[in-house]
């Protein structure tokens, strides 16, 4: 192996050896009416609570199911779109996320966040999905 090979694959070694982030968790209520309220929820309910909302604390995320029929249990899903990210006066984004769960089905959620504390989530990415109920 020559000096350059050699020096392109040091180079290579961080890239191929970074952990990949952590699978997030997004709980799907089926109306920001009929919330628990919880610790959970209080401390991701950007409606009522949009100063202190800090939803996707250790990685979970509370979602609202917008269209489709709510899964009967634990599952997986793809992200396929994040749309309508525009924050409202108090700084909080609504996105809404087409899922694609694991068994083919596609349900929409409107993801509420800061993104200041929250990233969107992202096509392509992967995420744990729960009910709660």
């Amino acid at each position: 192996m020559g000096t350059g090979a050699a020096l392109a694959t040091v180079a290579a070694a961080p890239a191929l050896t970074q952990a990949a982030a952590p699978r997030r968790t997004v709980f799907i209520a089926k109306s920001p009416l009929s919330l628990p309220q919880t610790t959970f929820v209080r401390t991701r309910d950007c409606l009522r609570r949009p100063r202190p909302c800090v939803n996707g604390a250790r990685g979970l995320e509370l979602v609202y199911l917008t269209k489709g029929r709510m899964p009967t249990r634990a599952t997986s899903a793809a992200v396929l779109t994040d749309t309508s990210c525009a924050a409202d006066r108090n700084g909080v984004s609504h996105c809404s996320n087409i899922l694609r769960l694991a068994s083919g089905r596609r349900i929409t959620v409107r993801h509420d966040h800061r993104m200041m504390n929250d990233p969107c989530l992202s096509p392509r990415e992967r995420v744990s999905v729960k009910t709660l109920r």
